[in-house]
């Protein structure tokens, strides 16, 4: 009602105010109209930034959509939106609590390769879904990892 009240009065919402709107459909659970907003601003011409993309990676996730959020980051890469290191993890704290722990391990390995430098955050997520998971080996193994790192800095 509101966003229909701006285009009416002659104000043209912005990347802002379109990422107000989807963030709360998505805390609303309602991500197809989330999705739908997305879609919308690409087409009013906006350029989402990476608060948009965060914005709906995190509600795909948490609406168990995993292969959307995926799918979605890699567009964010394709139309030249760098992921950051919240980007990132976000996705990876939706793949693991989805339980798609060799996707997440993925993710992170990209990370670790890229000039993303994981942090306490990100590690926690890991080593959690690892733990939750019984690999108890691997989770060891990233726990020396984030040590070693933390020493070298």
């Amino acid at each position: 009602m509101v966003f229909d009240a701006m285009i009416t009065k002659g104000s043209k919402p912005n990347v802002v105010s379109y990422n107000i709107l989807i963030n709360g459909y998505c805390k609303a659970q309602r991500i197809d109209e989330a999705r739908e907003l997305f879609d919308e601003m690409r087409f009013q011409g906006l350029i989402p930034n990476i608060f948009n993309y965060n914005t709906l990676i995190s509600g795909l996730c948490q609406a168990g959509r995993h292969c959307e959020a995926k799918e979605l980051f890699k567009d964010m890469q394709a139309q030249g939106c760098s992921p950051d290191l919240v980007t990132c993890t976000i996705l990876l704290d939706g793949l693991c609590k989805l339980g798609y722990l060799d996707d997440a391990l993925r993710l992170f390995r990209a990370m670790q390769d890229s000039c993303l430098k994981p942090n306490v955050v990100t590690y926690d997520i890991l080593v959690r879904a690892m733990y939750n998971s019984g690999n108890l080996k691997n989770c060891k193994g990233t726990v020396y990892g984030m040590l070693i790192q933390w020493i070298a800095t």
